[in-house]
């Protein structure tokens, strides 16, 4: 152990130089980038506003359309899609981390398809209670509620996977073929439950399946934030054993970890996170995926360092791919579901390539 450390101490000024640009100038830079991407998605979209109209619809002195536009409509919306990266990035890199497996998703592993399918259903039960045509919104399946529907879902797909995994240990391979077979199945179910269920409903729940940050607003913002901070709560008292677990479970059960224990508790944060912001926003795909990768190359092995990027990375590509998504096709939206999965997709194809 004291040779792994003096190994990983830098041994030149190259080494030392590019040490301290991982711990303090990459990060600086991210939020130089973060900065500019909300920026950007207060500024433009449908009606592209100015700087100036911006900054005085903030302050609250600025004329009542650009208020409406910066307060009901944009600002929300950032705030949300901000929450949402910042889950879907930690939960990919508590599950690559405790899979031991670049390729491990919430999307992958079914953790979304459980929490829509939940979700789905919650949606297709009101439905049939009340006779509402927007369930959403209901008495019966109050907004605040969808989430704990979502997260129940989620944990449930994710033990089924890990289950249908094992044979004696988890295998990335197997790991990720259960995966997509649950998810697949799962997904299935989903259309299943949509073919069967009245067609002004299926047209709103496709748009919330498809992942899309359009209608957020206050309300959603304030029924994700008590599950970011549930979840943040309980991530600092397992990051020490999710380290360890990424030694390997034989050596980590060597070093006194309960591996099964402490496997369970960082897969129930994780699934927390991803089906808490699936509950809100729909199933946004890749997104773990991708930023889970990129931070671990940034910041090292070390889960704290990587917790550190992530959600930076997390927060950057949704907010980019919403702006992206309103304003390709104006005054027409793109989810952002779509724009990551178009993103993510070739990724992970490289991704399984390199680990054959």
């Amino acid at each position: 152990m004291r040779a792994m450390l003096v190994s990983a101490r830098p041994s030149t000024p190259r080494q030392a130089r590019t040490l301290a640009f991982q711990r303090w100038c990459w990060p600086a830079a991210l939020l130089l980038m973060l900065v500019l991407a909300a920026v950007s998605n207060l500024l433009f979209g449908a009606a592209t506003l100015s700087p100036q109209r911006v900054w005085l619809a903030l302050t609250g002195s600025g004329d009542a359309v650009a208020q409406d536009i910066v307060w009901n409509l944009r600002l929300p919306r950032l705030l949300v899609g901000a929450l949402i990266g910042l889950h879907f990035a930690i939960a990919g890199s508590l599950l690559q981390a405790v899979m031991r497996n670049p390729l491990a998703d919430a999307g992958i592993l079914g953790i979304n398809s459980g929490a829509s399918l939940a979700a789905v259903l919650a949606f297709a039960v009101a439905e049939r209670l009340t006779g509402d045509g927007n369930p959403y919104l209901s008495g019966v399946l109050d907004l605040r509620w969808l989430p704990l529907v979502a997260c129940g879902g989620g944990m449930v797909a994710a033990a089924l996977v890990y289950r249908l995994s094992w044979n004696g240990g988890v295998t990335p391979v197997r790991l990720v073929l259960c995966g997509i077979a649950v998810a697949s199945i799962l997904g299935a179910l989903v259309t299943g439950v949509l073919a069967g269920w009245a067609q002004v409903n299926t047209e709103t729940v496709l748009v919330w399946l498809a992942g899309s940050l359009f209608g957020r607003d206050w309300e959603h913002l304030l029924t994700l934030l008590p599950w970011t901070l549930a979840a943040l709560a309980l991530l600092p008292a397992l990051l020490a054993g999710a380290n360890l677990l990424q030694l390997g479970d034989e050596v980590a059960a060597i070093l006194g970890l309960r591996v099964e224990l402490w496997r369970f508790g960082l897969l129930l944060v994780a699934a927390l996170f991803a089906a808490s912001a699936v509950g809100v926003v729909g199933p946004v795909g890749f997104v773990g995926l991708i930023v889970a990768h990129i931070a671990r190359l940034t910041a090292g092995p070390d889960l704290r360092q990587q917790l550190l990027l992530s959600p930076m990375y997390g927060v950057l590509l949704v907010t980019a791919s919403d702006l992206l998504g309103r304003l390709l096709l104006i005054p027409a939206e793109i989810p952002i579901g779509v724009v990551t999965s178009l993103l993510g997709v070739p990724f992970f194809i490289y991704l399984l390539a390199r680990k054959r």
